[in-house]
């Protein structure tokens, strides 16, 4: 058991993208296990919760997450069956790229909400992200910005 808990936060010291999630306590206990979610469109990652946010996290090859037991598993025994990645999901011309330059990051503009972007994870997953209220997605700057100096048009 210890070795697992060091696994998973190796893994979540290596991951660097975390988003805001109601799903996971705003104060984190010290004393417990961290709280661990599927992700919703990909078997290979999941959810680690810190802080009210959830950090994305990737199994090791060739495994899958098994939700049920809390950890990375042969596909076969987690029996994974990913969700349809939705509205929040971009559009299929405007995808993150293959390979992930950290120096780089990568924002797609959201294809119907002027507050909203993703950002592309280290695993070529795009996040949707939420501007603060009153602003909109500027991706000539790549950054929220007031509604009028955003070329979005909702």
């Amino acid at each position: 058991m210890k070795a697992q808990l060091v696994v998973v936060f190796c893994v979540f010291v290596a991951s660097a993208v975390a988003f805001p999630d109601e799903r996971c306590p705003p104060v984190d206990d010290p004393e417990e296990p961290p709280v661990l979610l599927p992700h919703p469109t990909f078997c290979e990652l999941f959810l680690m919760c810190s802080h009210g946010n959830a950090v994305v996290s990737a199994c090791p090859p060739g495994l899958h997450w098994h939700d049920q037991v809390k950890q990375c598993d042969y596909p076969e025994q987690a029996e994974c069956q990913p969700t349809e990645a939705g509205s929040d999901a971009p559009a299929a011309d405007n995808v993150c790229p293959a390979e992930y330059d950290p120096d780089h990051m990568v924002y797609i503009p959201h294809e119907s909400d002027c507050g909203k972007y993703y950002i592309c994870d280290p695993y070529g997953v795009p996040l949707v992200q939420q501007c603060p209220a009153g602003l909109h997605w500027n991706p000539l700057v790549s950054y929220c910005d007031f509604p009028e100096l955003s070329p979005c048009q909702p």
